[in-house]
């Protein structure tokens, strides 16, 4: 257009109000955008009707190993990723998060690539490499994160320089708490 024309040679054009609006509406979107891409693992969007029930011995049984290897390794309790794993995909590898979240362990592709992951992100779909990175991940976040059950999921659902527990930690918290009570696990 010819208003595009005009600015690139410097000249100022008055916009009208509308398209104005429309930029500053855009921009805030864009930066809403950036702060729910942040690099965190986070929690699925579930309603409550879907929200998965305590955890067993059998929820878990085709990954068990896998689990249990990668949560020795990192210096993770076993019953902490079991009910991590839980919360985040209900033990589905297919689970995909409303904010690109993959897999078991809903990792973000950008958090897995922090984590040392250099693969595809059709990758991350895999259980033992999902689980290997997001096993890492929790493994950090439990040290930054103070060992403490609500200190580790602050750490792993609002990210790794998160602060201040929020309403939606302390929920998903409280739902760790639940599936740790089901596994006979301390809290």
């Amino acid at each position: 257009p010819a208003s595009a024309k005009a600015e690139k040679a410097g000249v100022k054009v008055n916009k009208p109000a509308s398209a104005k609006n429309a930029v500053s509406k855009r921009h805030v979107k864009r930066n809403r955008t950036r702060i729910d891409q942040a690099t965190t693992a986070s929690i699925g969007r579930q309603s409550r009707a879907a929200a998965p029930k305590a955890a067993t011995a059998g929820g878990s049984g085709q990954y068990s190993a896998i689990i249990e290897r990668h949560a020795a390794s990192n210096g993770v309790p076993v019953s902490l990723a079991k009910a991590v794993i839980m919360i985040e995909s209900n033990f589905r590898p297919d689970q995909v998060g409303s904010a690109g979240e993959i897999g078991l362990m809903q990792i973000k592709p950008s958090t897995a690539r922090m984590m040392g992951y250099s693969g595809s992100i059709k990758g991350l779909y895999d259980p033992e490499t999902n689980i290997k990175y997001g096993m890492k991940y929790l493994a950090m976040a439990q040290n930054l994160g103070g060992g403490t059950t609500c200190g580790t999921i602050l750490k792993y659902n609002a990210g790794h320089g998160a602060k201040r527990m929020n309403p939606i930690s302390a929920a998903y918290c409280g739902k760790v708490k639940v599936q740790l009570a089901a596994l006979g696990a301390p809290a």
